[in-house]
């Protein structure tokens, strides 16, 4: 993971936002970052509030809850050992989630993939969606019901695998370097996975697509390996899947025991947000573990950022063949 001097935790006092604030907490511990625990109160509620009530929701009732559900889920040792600084904000989530990410300089932000409104399976929840299209950082993103979520009477991050999930394009080269860095930092197996997706034809033409779809696996595990063999200070296990890229990888998640999902998302190329359906979204959308998305951007670091310790190795193995046609 490069270095993180800042973490930003949205919270919506949901379960999922108690499991995010245990991670960014461990993660803070381990990175010796600022965390900061954001609260965003809605325009519409905060005037209703303010008009039949004549209550200041944000300061009266949105900043003593957000303390007492910082104190309940982290324990006193904690907060004492990695301090959480605490906002409370009016204003649209996402957009203010943005604000305070560009504003606080954030190298992460860490949030629940659906809120107190979110439906599993059929849509992320509005805001992580909107903070997904427009992100400049990564996100790592907790799902309901994730597994593996950090201890936190133990500081630091304690995984016992981590999977990226990598199509080789340009694309997840910076998620590569991220979790590579991850790995080497917290010395946890790093699984190097790509998912092959089949191609349906007609039964008359099957047998041809059947050495093609050998060949693209066969390319597939030569660029795994050359890809295993750049990480000389992580311990790599590879795996090539053939199926559908987001369930696969959820999948192979389960099946390998991982922690931690690391994988790309693919930046528009103009001021356009990016637009949902992506495999990234879908497998925030089926995985039982949290996700980290790392933007491609993010492959150029910051003037005040140090580059990644694997960036000419990964640089070098990336060239050559590619799986795909």
């Amino acid at each position: 993971m490069p270095t993180v001097r800042s973490i930003l935790c949205p919270v919506d006092f949901s379960e999922q936002s108690r499991q995010a604030l245990l991670w960014a907490s461990a993660i803070a511990q381990y990175r010796g970052a600022d965390l900061t625990a954001l609260a965003v109160v809605e325009p519409l509620l905060a005037q209703a509030a303010g008009i039949r009530l004549g209550v200041d929701l944000a300061r009266e009732e949105a900043e003593p809850a957000l303390r007492e559900f910082v104190d309940v889920t982290l324990p006193e040792g904690v907060r004492q050992a990695s301090p959480v600084r605490m906002e409370v904000t009016v204003g649209d989530p996402a957009e203010a989630i943005l604000q305070t990410g560009r504003r606080l300089k954030a190298g992460l932000i860490v949030m629940g993939t659906h809120g107190l409104g979110g439906f599993r399976k059929l849509l992320l929840g509005s805001t992580t969606e909107h903070v997904l299209r427009r992100t400049e950082w990564p996100v790592l993103a907790v799902p309901p019901g994730a597994v593996n979520a950090p201890a936190v009477e133990h500081p630091g991050v304690q995984l016992r695998k981590i999977l990226l999930a990598t199509d080789f394009r340009e694309s997840a080269m910076s998620a590569t370097l991220w979790a590579a860095d991850l790995a080497s930092d917290v010395a946890a197996p790093l699984v190097l996975a790509h998912v092959v997706e089949p191609v349906l034809v007609s039964p008359v033409w099957e047998a041809l697509v059947a050495d093609f779809e050998d060949d693209r696996v066969a390319a597939a595990r030569r660029m795994l390996a050359r890809l295993s063999a750049s990480f000389r200070d992580v311990q790599t296990e590879c795996v090539v899947s053939v199926g559908r890229p987001a369930e696969a990888i959820a999948s192979l998640a389960v099946e390998h025991g991982a922690g931690l999902v690391v994988m790309g998302l693919a930046d528009p190329g103009n001021s356009e947000p990016r637009a949902p359906g992506s495999t990234a979204y879908s497998v925030l959308r089926s995985a039982h573990v949290a996700v980290v998305v790392v933007p491609h951007s993010e492959a150029q670091a910051a003037p005040d950022q140090p580059a990644s310790r694997h960036t000419s190795s990964v640089a070098g193995a990336s060239r050559g063949e590619h799986p795909e046609p």
